[in-house]
């Protein structure tokens, strides 16, 4: 989750969107728009700090 986390921050301060980290069983990735993959757990969104911040 780590490596999703960190690129998923770089992303973000890149292009200014909002990102999401999102998990299918072991493997975390992370998106845009986490809408576009309704099989993944959305885990929370990753902060303009880098930090996730957990979903509700």
């Amino acid at each position: 989750m780590a490596d999703a986390l960190r690129e998923a921050h770089r992303m973000r301060k890149h292009y200014g969107w909002k990102t999401y980290i999102i998990k299918f069983d072991n493997y975390y990735s992370y998106t845009f728009d986490p809408s576009l993959f309704p099989e993944f757990k959305l885990v929370g969104e990753v902060g303009d700090d880098g930090r996730l911040i957990p979903q509700r």
